[in-house]
């Protein structure tokens, strides 16, 4: 299913997801900007971050998506890139980052264990760092997969104290998946920078 997702969106040359693209846009040059991807994919987002000259750790727990960042990394970009193949339920840890980076990956952390992971991810975001992403609301289609994690307005929101919203958009409507099924999208999407005081 993965491999199919991934060529779709290399043959479509899709941009980086919105709410990178404006974190981005935040973030002015800084030496050693250390970034992580969770569930990077086929590396489009990852892509973004490097040419902006940050380190980028990409984590996903499908090993194609490593072939992938092999194939198409320029060599400037290789000593300044790491690959995780690691699910995010097998993450104990994860290393101090000034971004974190989850383009429609985190609603597929099993709900049992997304307290854990997002617990990591508040307490590996340095002070003033920055996320970006999505999470899927409880009106989406796909709402009914129990090996999946949804929220409402007031969950999401929760997940961000400590945090300054700085981008919030929640949109509910019909479209489409990459594979071209029909589907209703109900995402929240996110950019949030990290209070100063906040551990």
């Amino acid at each position: 299913m993965w491999k199919a997702h991934y060529d779709k969106i290399k043959k479509e040359k899709h941009p980086p997801a919105y709410t990178l693209s404006q974190t981005l846009n935040l973030i002015s040059s800084k030496d050693k900007f250390k970034a992580i991807d969770l569930g990077c994919g086929n590396g489009i987002d990852t892509f973004a971050m490097l040419e902006k000259g940050f380190d980028v750790l990409a984590i996903d727990k499908d090993s194609n998506a490593q072939l992938l960042l092999q194939k198409q990394i320029s060599p400037k970009d290789m000593v300044r890139l790491n690959f995780q193949n690691s699910s995010f339920e097998s993450l104990d840890e994860l290393p101090s980052a000034d971004l974190v980076n989850a383009s429609f990956s985190l609603p597929f952390c099993h709900p049992h264990q997304f307290e854990k992971l997002w617990l990591n991810i508040i307490n590996c975001i340095s002070p003033e760092g920055f996320f970006c992403g999505h999470f899927f609301g409880s009106k989406d289609s796909w709402s009914s997969n129990s090996d999946m994690t949804f929220h409402n307005l007031q969950t999401v929101k929760k997940l961000f104290e400590g945090f300054e919203l700085l981008y919030f958009e929640e949109t509910a409507k019909n479209g489409k998946t990459l594979s071209g099924k029909e589907k209703f999208w109900h995402v929240f999407h996110v950019v949030a920078k990290k209070h100063h005081s906040t551990k």
